[in-house]
């Protein structure tokens, strides 16, 4: 027996422990925490069979990395709105609250689309000036007209902050802008914008920080007190965490919201049913279509990423954060990890395309049934 072969059977037995926990097979709810299974999910749990999902390619994508030992935290899959895995690393569990880093963009992207369906913001072309009325003595004539679109879609002509850059300007700025004790009154005073309106895309923290100030302006609430209200509470979100306020008590829009795997694969399900939960409506679909759709050709939305080629949508963080939303087949994936920056590209990308997408059972040749 190849050392492959050992390992494949030696995982799929692992397997069967893991699916005993957090999945339902059939012949019914198994295993020693199978009482546990259904609390809490916020799905149905499912076979993956019964949902037209081979679990021999899950069970491979479970092997895929043990066997390179990469610091995978978490694999949830949910496939026409029902679980069909739910696969933890060690010492990992459901309510373990993951560190999303950029998918914090993406989840201020649909706060900020809630606050315009709410009335507190007029709408994408409302300007800083408009949206913090109580900081224009600070600003310049070219920040005060940047626009919101152009904040949810990088394109603000800011100097980029980024934290994942070892030197440089970006890097120095984010730690500066980091550090700061009133960050929004630093990047209003002291950065100046491109006076062009028609600034390229430059993917950067400044501009969702900008967006999550706006919202809590308008709605008089904290980011995540208005989250909290909005959107984690109608979802049943627990043990959600918003790191890094400054001495204003504004958290970063760009970083630093902790989120259980389950809580994000809510998010994905939410863009995939374009902006309904359980019959009830969270997000104008309006909003959902503008977020999901390349808004700079460069495969941006409204902080959310586009894939054409796969005809997937994701929120993406470094280290290998993802919500991965498959609209043809009903799909959403979940990954948390903690993995090396010249890892994250090629595993998450093979997590997508060898296991994920072709784990879908396909009858006679032609695409399988949503």
């Amino acid at each position: 027996m190849s050392s492959q072969q050992s390992l494949l059977e030696s995982t799929c037995h692992r397997m069967v422990l893991h699916f005993s926990i957090t999945l339902v097979l059939l012949g019914g709810v198994i295993g020693r925490a199978a009482g546990d299974v259904r609390a809490n999910a916020g799905f149905p749990i499912a076979s993956p069979e019964s949902q037209g999902v081979s679990s021999k390619r899950l069970d491979e994508m479970t092997v895929f990395v043990q066997s390179h030992d990469y610091d995978v935290r978490s694999l949830l899959i949910v496939r026409h709105g029902r679980l069909i895995l739910e696969w933890y690393g060690p010492g990992i569990t459901r309510e373990h609250n993951h560190n999303v880093f950029s998918v914090t963009k993406s989840v201020v992207g649909l706060l900020a689309g809630i606050a315009i369906a709410h009335e507190k913001i007029d709408g994408i072309q409302s300007d800083l000036q408009t949206l913090l009325p109580g900081r224009q003595a600070l600003m310049d004539a070219n920040m005060r007209s940047i626009t919101l679109e152009r904040l949810l879609t990088m394109r603000s002509g800011l100097p980029v902050s980024r934290a994942n850059r070892p030197t440089g300007a970006p890097r120095d700025r984010f730690n500066r802008i980091h550090q700061a004790s009133d960050r929004t009154r630093l990047i209003l005073r002291e950065l100046v914008p491109s006076s062009r309106p028609d600034a390229r895309f430059a993917y950067s923290n400044i501009d969702p920080h900008l967006v999550a100030e706006a919202i809590s302006a308008a709605t008089g609430m904290s980011l995540p007190d208005y989250a909290d209200q909005t959107l984690f509470g109608p979802l049943e979100f627990a043990n959600t965490e918003w790191r890094f306020p400054d001495k204003t008590n504004q958290v970063p829009g760009g970083y630093g919201l902790h989120l259980r795997a389950i809580d994000m694969a809510k998010i994905g399900q939410l863009m995939l049913t374009r902006g309904h939960w359980r019959g009830k409506s969270i997000i104008q679909k309006d909003w959902i279509d503008r977020s999901i759709r390349d808004q700079t050709g460069t495969g941006y939305g409204f902080y959310w990423w586009v894939d054409n080629k796969n005809n997937v949508i994701a929120a993406k963080g470094v280290r290998g954060q993802r919500v991965f939303v498959v609209p043809d087949e009903r799909m959403v994936m979940v990954v948390t990890a903690n993995l090396m920056s010249d890892q994250v590209a090629t595993v998450t990308h093979q997590l997508l395309e060898d296991y994920l997408l072709p784990s879908v059972i396909r009858q006679s040749g032609t695409r399988a049934e949503p």
